[in-house]
């Protein structure tokens, strides 16, 4: 008799649930919220690579909510990359304001520790010029054997990445990305994969599916004789937390059990946000070939 009481009970209490919850999906009252204006802080975006290119720094301003113009840029602002052996200065781009490119030929190099200074810049408005910095370690990443591409159909349709690597004894963090025919088609931060090497520390990867190309995008869609090009990048373990944490911000929250919108982590000192982060990139590829292209497609 107690046993189906506490049966009768756990059901009520569980329609009870359900009921709230009904209610609370189907309401379609328009509130308006206003939400208050705070201080200016300065934001900051960029990475140091191992490779040879031009990198980049964007510097801007942080705006309201439901401003609807572009973040106004940071311009006139002195940058520089120090690596412990040598400054490497920033110039400022004159098409884009707010960015600050090295030189095409600047590259990383694994196992260097990159601190980026940024001077001359006064985002408090009152005269005086701040100093912001953040540093980041370069960690090594291991070479790709191999990869290969495979037709995924279940909820979702495209082609996953399969990689043959080996990975190494000392705890590893990876993010992943996919290049199309020379374009990166995973070119924000909510297609980045990131993956520590929890389950796999030290051994060999035997074709582990680390990315994927959804047919839902045409910039993704392969066809016979694609080169697709997989891309390894070695991270820092704050910069796989930073993308886990920015990503949550992205994906859809389950209101009820889901907790309040919080600020993203950064690297900066002096109240300054984003990230500056430094990693080592490897790279695979593999032409795309018909029965690949076709395989498990009607």
């Amino acid at each position: 008799m107690q046993r189906n009481m506490n049966s009768i009970t756990t059901i009520k209490t569980s329609i009870i649930i359900l009921a709230i919850s009904l209610s609370l999906w189907n309401c379609t009252e328009r509130i308006d919220i206003e939400l208050d204006s705070t201080y200016t802080r300065l934001v900051v975006e960029g990475y140091v690579t191992s490779d040879t290119a031009a990198h980049w720094i964007r510097l801007s301003e942080t705006s309201d909510y439901f401003h609807n113009q572009a973040a106004p840029a940071v311009t006139g602002a002195e940058v520089a990359i120090d690596d412990g052996e040598s400054v490497h200065m920033l110039t400022e781009s004159d098409t884009l304001p707010g960015w600050y490119l090295t030189s095409p030929d600047y590259h990383g190099i694994p196992g260097r520790t990159y601190t980026l200074r940024i001077r001359n810049v006064d985002i408090d408005k009152d005269g005086m010029g701040e100093e912001y910095t953040a540093a980041s370690a370069m960690r090594p990443v291991n070479t790709i054997d191999s990869i290969q591409i495979e037709w995924f159909d279940t909820f979702v349709s495209g082609y996953q990445v399969r990689v043959w690597a080996w990975d190494s004894p000392d705890p590893d963090w990876y993010a992943f990305k996919v290049w199309k025919n020379g374009v990166l088609v995973t070119d924000t931060l909510y297609e980045l994969i990131v993956q520590n090497d929890e389950f796999f520390n030290g051994n060999y990867t035997y074709g582990i599916p680390s990315q994927f190309l959804s047919t839902d995008k045409p910039e993704e869609v392969v066809e016979v004789g694609d080169t697709i090009t997989f891309e390894i990048n070695g991270i820092t373990e704050e910069y796989y937390n930073y993308v886990i944490e920015a990503q949550s911000q992205v994906f859809p929250q389950t209101p009820l059990f889901s907790g309040p919108p919080a600020n993203i982590r950064t690297t900066f000192d002096n109240d300054a946000i984003g990230f500056f982060t430094a990693y080592s990139v490897n790279y695979s590829s593999t032409i795309a070939t018909a029965d690949i292209v076709n395989g498990g497609k009607p």
